[in-house]
């Protein structure tokens, strides 16, 4: 089992299970929930639950192709004023994307009330 902690808001959470893409609240005494706390016991916290995604960065090739105009505005802009004044638009395109953006999802931690959720399943 692979289980996947999505925000909310601040308080509260879903579950989504990425074996079979159902998702459930975090309510006590529901079967998918129950049975979420029972794998992340058995199989272990860190093995089997990924905290929430808290920030997601476009790699810079899809960030630019979105910004750049249609090659018929591109071209227009050439005849029209220069190839130097349309390498400085695309200019202001690639400085604000940089090759040096690469597409990443930030993962935060698994949240505490987790940890806890399982402590008193081992408990009882």
């Amino acid at each position: 089992m692979n289980y996947k902690i999505k925000t909310i808001d601040s308080k509260d959470y879903i579950i989504r299970n990425n074996d079979d893409g159902s998702q459930t609240g975090c309510t006590v005494g529901t079967s998918d929930y129950e049975q979420f706390l029972q794998d992340a016991k058995t199989i272990g916290i860190a093995t089997c639950v990924e905290g929430p995604t808290v920030g997601v960065t476009t790699d810079y090739k899809e960030a630019r192709k979105a910004e750049y105009p249609p090659l018929e505005d591109q071209l227009d802009k050439i005849y029209h004023s220069g190839v130097d004044a349309w390498k400085d638009d695309i200019k202001v395109i690639k400085d604000k994307y940089p090759k040096s953006q690469v597409g990443v999802t930030t993962v935060a931690a698994v949240p505490s009330w987790v940890q806890t959720e399982v402590a008193a399943l081992e408990s009882s």
